[in-house]
């Protein structure tokens, strides 16, 4: 089975095989494509979910001799009065769409007052403290909690809850 990621991300592209190993037995050809997200590099609210419905679109026009194809997004969702980041998988297959999300991590108070402070973006702000802090860059989750939680957890969630649609038993609720 053939299986586009809309990202070359190498990051995106292991999270996505592991997790798409877990429902499907038979062999897998998992690829990357750098798919457009048409969103800007931190997407806020509905363009998370853009942002990766966008990649999986892409992935399809650009490689369209695949069976699933797999796009994957993080960004800031706010809810309830604070600013989490979490992330969305849009999965197309089969002439169909699947969604899923992730839990949310809440961004510190301290990221969101540097954001303000300075009027920058998120990227922007996390870039700057990466280089002020001596960390590695792109994963902000590990950033946040200091290492105790990463990103892939959120990708990895996301991916899953859309995935267990495509793939659930006969007597599943998606298959009524």
């Amino acid at each position: 089975m053939k299986i586009i990621i809309g990202s070359e991300s190498k990051r995106k592209i292991e999270v996505a095989e592991r997790t798409l190993r877990q429902f499907f037995k038979d062999e897998l050809e998992v690829l990357g494509y750098k798919a457009l997200s048409g969103v800007p590099e931190t997407p806020y609210d509905k363009e998370t979910f853009d942002g990766a419905r966008n990649r999986a679109l892409d992935a399809k026009v650009h490689a369209p001799d695949a069976e699933l194809y797999v796009g994957m997004e993080s960004g800031l969702i706010e809810r309830y009065g604070h600013i989490f980041e979490e992330a969305w998988s849009v999965i197309l297959a089969g002439g169909k769409e699947y969604f899923g999300y992730s839990s949310g991590l809440k961004v510190p108070d301290f990221i969101l007052a540097k954001m303000n402070a300075l009027k920058m973006p998120h990227s922007e702000v996390m870039g700057m403290l990466e280089k002020e802090y001596d960390l590695p860059p792109s994963d902000t989750w590990k950033t946040y909690s200091g290492g105790t939680i990463l990103r892939e957890i959120s990708l990895e969630e996301s991916l899953r809850n859309a995935l267990i649609q495509v793939t659930a038993p006969e007597k599943s609720f998606y298959r009524k």
